[in-house]
């Protein structure tokens, strides 16, 4: 656990809270609807406000460490609705409701693409997710994942392969990268 004297102040907060929010909402809108992503966006700044001062000592490290904690948020909804799932009563919850916010940087605008992406293992999904809505660096994708550099292109490489193979075999056009995703990962 990192522990530094000075804490990050309220402008660095705020400034990291609006570089990040729409990014954190949209990672946890494709996993848990849009809805319960605004929930998530709150947690996760909470916990970002309450933990000022264990920020990460390189600056360039902070979107990586506030997305750590969105993932664990993600996780934790998931599980709350697992449990609800499981009682039956709220089995309504488990639909996931389409993401609209941003159809620039979205991959997942088609029928088509949604149906290849429910394909993917959680594992690749969430890959998916840092590789390509994320405008982080590989080596800062990576620190998410909890991978290095190397294993995080070679990731990318088979998930690349994986919706080929899935687009051919679905006879559905696979999902396009945004433009400079495909440079800044290679």
């Amino acid at each position: 656990m990192w522990r530094y004297s000075s804490a990050v102040d309220d402008e660095e907060f705020g400034a990291l809270y609006d570089a990040l929010k729409r990014p954190v909402h949209a990672f946890a809108a494709r996993r848990v609807g849009p809805e319960a992503a605004k929930d998530v966006v709150s947690e996760t700044f909470e916990v970002v406000w309450r933990k000022r001062d264990e920020f990460p000592p390189d600056r360039a490290a902070w979107p990586a460490w506030v997305v750590g904690i969105a993932k664990n948020k993600v996780l934790q909804e998931l599980q709350r609705r697992t449990r609800k799932h499981h009682d039956n009563r709220f089995a309504q919850d488990w639909t996931v409701e389409p993401v609209t916010d941003d159809t620039s940087h979205s991959v997942l605008d088609s029928v088509e693409s949604q149906q290849i992406y429910r394909e993917l293992t959680p594992a690749e999904k969430h890959l998916f997710d840092v590789a390509f809505f994320r405008d982080l660096p590989p080596s800062q994708a990576a620190a998410v994942l909890g991978i290095s550099t190397s294993a995080f292109t070679t990731r990318v490489s088979r998930l690349r392969q994986r919706l080929r193979d899935l687009s051919e075999a679905t006879g559905v056009p696979g999902p396009r990268p945004v433009a400079d995703t495909e440079e800044r990962i290679s």
